[in-house]
């Protein structure tokens, strides 16, 4: 959930995720407990979707990007053998890694490490432990990345042909096509600072993976809103949006 970028953006971003009280808060605060909830129970009940079902068999492999303390991997540890998860928070990593530990999941199963895909290249994110996935999963957390397409373009380049990227964010609460910044309902919060888009549309999550080089991709908003006690309005609407290689 702590969301990457690159440059002083990116730093922002760091310095903001790596307080301990902003981990513990994700994994106490009741509304965010009940969103991450709202998300575990969609990625688990839609595997189908994600199209983990037609997969061959053998190791199915599965990067967490920006992975926070680790729901989406959770949601996905009974349809995929191998997780590696990624995140700029080093809490969030540490919190990951012994929610893993706790389940009793090996490093070889499950393991999260600290670092950003948009920073220059070199480090252990340039090796085979972390290409050639077979899905690849960023929770709410595009809309603290000030140039998505290019991320969106990384996470492609990491996917075997026919993976699956998914990408779970809010949708825009204004539904101009151009609404490509942070609004008034982020200014209410402590992590306004850290926000470059107040969500993304149907057409942008497309377009998205497009430029990417998916060759198909879907866009499906969750069955109910979500209940967001900080914004002004009281509720938010997720999206599920996923780009095939």
């Amino acid at each position: 959930m702590a969301g990457p970028s690159h440059g002083a953006f990116g730093e922002v971003n760091r310095a903001f995720w790596d307080s301990s009280a902003r981990v513990e808060k994700v994994s106490t605060e009741p509304w965010i407990q009940d969103l991450t909830r709202q998300i575990f129970d969609h990625l688990r009940s839609n595997t189908a979707w994600i199209g983990l079902e037609q997969k061959p068999q053998g190791p199915i492999r599965m990067l967490d990007y920006a992975c926070g303390t680790g729901i989406a991997s959770m949601a996905m540890l009974p349809s995929v053998t191998e997780i590696r998860g990624i995140d700029v928070s080093g809490g969030m990593v540490d919190k990951y890694n012994a929610e893993a530990r706790k389940a009793g999941m090996s490093e070889d199963q499950m393991h999260a490490v600290r670092g950003d895909l948009l920073a220059p290249a070199g480090g252990p994110l340039q090796g085979q432990e972390f290409h050639n996935f077979d899905l690849i999963v960023m929770s709410m957390a595009l809309h603290h990345v000030d140039e998505p397409n290019k991320i969106v373009a990384k996470f492609v380049e990491r996917l075997k042909p026919g993976g699956t990227v998914v990408i779970i964010d809010w949708i825009p609460k204004s539904s101009r096509a151009d609404s490509g910044t942070a609004s008034d309902q982020h200014q209410h919060s402590d992590a306004e600072h850290t926000i470059s888009f107040d969500g993304f549309n149907e057409d942008q999550m497309r377009g998205l993976f497009s430029e990417a080089g998916c060759l198909s991709s879907d866009f499906v908003l969750a069955e109910s809103p979500s209940e967001v006690p900080p914004d002004p309005t009281g509720q938010r609407q997720l999206f599920f949006a996923k780009g095939i290689k």
